[in-house]
């Protein structure tokens, strides 16, 4: 058996997006985290672009939303253009804000936000960073597991109570634990190509549908931008050779005019783990799905996994939930994520049709239902309502698995987010101090790092053991009377856990959520 008291809560394999964000977020819980990592320099060139505003939200519960901002740029407009240039799909993608207090998509610039989120669990002393090493193989014992790390001066064991792999497409720690990889039948090859000082290009996302050659142009963050460009059959790996990469730009721009800081022939391909839990190893980003770009969520979905880990191994480890909890990890994100790459493929399948007369049919298609109103673009899924069930009072409402809000609020202090307020944890928001939960139940909430308040339209004073928000706009009373509901409850990943109907259910709420973490 592993010691009762390893000298690490969790041994974490990669510090890209998903791996700093997930040492944050423990890390800020004060659990002891060791990180292993091969590179001590951020890569230097983008390769994601893209966030949304549920990932801003989560770098918000990290700390680094603020300092990530300066390194992104709004976007509001992705379109899918046949080669006549005619709209097929898409449009406005959310408007210049949302009901999560962000932006709805962002642009980034990808080695500066890795060095933003890296600067911050370095920052914390519960987290230490050995690189220069790589895992090697875990071991799994009764009461946590030992990871076998190589570095420069030999092989180290390091004892913890979890290993995380967030390793990369070729994980060390999947292979370790014996994960298998299910292929979900997409493989596609591009040339991916970023560029500094284009001028006079789309400031929005484009999908050329062209079947002569299918292009995304994609404008990025500190002045990037970047081409993919789909390979014919009869081309191959010397696509990201100088001359290549500079005729299929040519068709864009006069390539003397930019910089071309990077071409590099990839696949795209869509995967997903079979299994991301068992025992103490688990998985997540890259490690555990790998989606083609078309709907820009790859790194997204690494993020939303730490999200997700990192408030259930927190419980785990404050031996405040039972260890199945551990189980729903993979049984919420993998269901989850194959929806948005199931989305991806499907999007795929549109821009890389390359039979003139196939694209033909789906463009006659596709314009006739622009004209029959009938285009629609996909949305993107929530968890949904299988997402850590518990019971009656949460069950079947279109609420649950869904983001709570995150409105601008009013306090004592001034207008802030919501989040900012109440801190991480659970978040128990009713409309008025109607079935406010007796002390014991406040302190075990409080004992899950959550906290009770009330959001409503008027100035009030907190309820015992409380917090009192205003929103001065009329959207609390809004959204409790679209919604039908008295209360809801929000994880820390700031998915919704349930509802309560009436003042008279948030007891039972509360119960479902004692029953769901088998406590």
């Amino acid at each position: 058996m592993a010691p009762a008291n390893p000298p690490y809560d969790v041994v974490l394999a990669g510090f890209g997006p998903t791996g700093a964000t997930l040492a944050t977020l423990l890390g800020r819980a004060g659990h002891r985290v060791r990180v292993v990592e091969r590179e001590a320099e951020v890569y230097r060139l983008p390769r994601a672009v893209h966030f949304d505003h549920e990932v801003m939200r989560i770098f918000q519960s990290a700390g680094v939303a603020e300092a990530v901002l300066p390194h992104t740029a709004p976007i509001s407009d992705y379109r899918f253009l046949n080669s006549e240039r005619e709209l097929l799909l898409g449009g406005d993608i959310g408007g210049p804000s949302s009901d999560q207090g962000w932006e709805v998509d962002y642009m980034f610039h990808q080695p500066s936000l890795e060095r933003e989120l890296r600067d911050a669990a370095e920052a914390l002393p519960s987290v230490e960073v050995g690189y220069g090493g790589e895992l090697a193989g875990v071991e799994t014992r009764d009461d946590g597991a030992v990871a076998i790390v190589r570095g420069p001066e030999g092989e180290e064991r390091i004892e913890a109570r979890f290993v995380v792999g967030a390793d990369g497409a070729a994980s060390a720690t999947r292979r370790a634990a014996g994960f298998e990889l299910e292929d979900l039948g997409f493989d596609e090859p591009w040339v991916v190509v970023d560029l500094l000082g284009a001028k006079g290009l789309p400031d929005y996302c484009v999908q050329l549908c062209d079947p002569a050659r299918p292009t995304t142009l994609v404008p990025g963050a500190h002045g990037f931008y970047r081409f993919e460009f789909m390979l014919r059959p009869d081309e191959g790996p010397e696509m990201d050779r100088p001359a290549n990469v500079r005729r299929l730009v040519s068709a864009w721009l006069d390539p003397d005019s930019v910089e071309i800081v990077r071409a590099a022939v990839y696949r795209f391909h869509a995967v997903i783990a079979r299994q991301w839990a068992r025992g103490p190893v688990a998985i997540a980003g890259d490690a555990a799905h790998q989606t083609p770009p078309f709907l820009g969520q790859g790194m997204c979905a690494g993020i939303r996994d730490a999200a997700n880990l990192a408030w259930k191994l927190d419980l785990l480890l404050g031996g405040r939930a039972g260890a199945s909890l551990l189980d729903t990890y993979g049984s919420e994100r993998e269901p989850h994520v194959r929806r948005f790459i199931d989305t991806a493929i499907l999007l795929g399948r549109i821009i890389c049709t390359q039979d003139p007369e196939m694209a033909r049919v789906r463009d006659a298609q596709m314009l006739a239902d622009a004209k029959s109103s009938k285009r629609v673009v996909p949305s993107l899924p929530d968890l949904g309502p299988g997402c850590l069930q518990g019971g009656r009072a949460q069950a079947v409402h279109p609420r649950v698995g869904r983001l709570a809000p995150q409105p601008f609020v009013r306090t004592g202090g001034g207008e802030a987010r919501l989040d900012d307020v109440t801190g991480p944890g659970f978040r128990l928001v009713l409309r008025d101090a109607r079935g406010w939960p007796d002390p014991e139940r406040l302190a075990r909430l409080a004992s899950l790092r959550g906290r009770a308040l009330v959001w409503s339209d008027a100035d009030g004073a907190a309820p015992e053991g409380g917090l009192h928000v205003r929103d001065a706009g009329g959207r609390a009373s809004a959204f409790f009377d679209g919604h039908g509901i008295h209360a809801f409850l929000a994880r820390p990943d700031h998915v919704t856990f349930g509802v309560a109907k009436a003042p008279d259910d948030v007891t039972a709420l509360l119960d479902d959520l004692e029953a769901a973490l088998g406590r």
